[in-house]
């Protein structure tokens, strides 16, 4: 089991939780680091640029589920995982992979707030 820090709509309570529904929520977490979310054709993406910590959940799963979640964020094509420090709401600190975007970044609007939920 690895662990996958999920910042948008695959969120509890989020239109594309359905996706990860054999996943094991840690809990509720934020990025260490400061990055910068941005809304890209109404998608929420994660980029290096420092802005604020991303808010989101840190999620156990197994590496099927890690396979669909690359799919789902199009891993190797337009995002890179990588592993970043999280710490969970609880205090604990873990690593967990983020989705990078590694595209240029046209037309994006950035979430300040480093929080967004569909």
């Amino acid at each position: 089991m690895v662990n996958v820090f999920i910042h948008g709509n695959m969120r509890s309570g989020g239109k594309d939780n359905k996706f990860i529904s054999g996943a094991v929520l840690r809990g509720r977490a934020e990025t260490e680091s400061d990055f910068a979310l941005v809304l890209i054709k109404g998608d929420p993406y994660v980029t290096k640029r420092p802005v604020s910590k991303i808010k989101g959940e840190v999620y156990s799963v197994d590496d099927n589920l890690l396979g669909l979640i690359d799919r789902l964020n199009k891993h190797k094509r337009i995002t890179k995982r990588e592993l970043v420090k999280a710490r969970l709401e609880n205090g604990q600190e873990t690593e967990a992979w983020v989705y990078f975007y590694t595209e240029p970044l046209n037309n994006s609007v950035l979430v300040e707030s480093g929080e967004y939920l569909f």
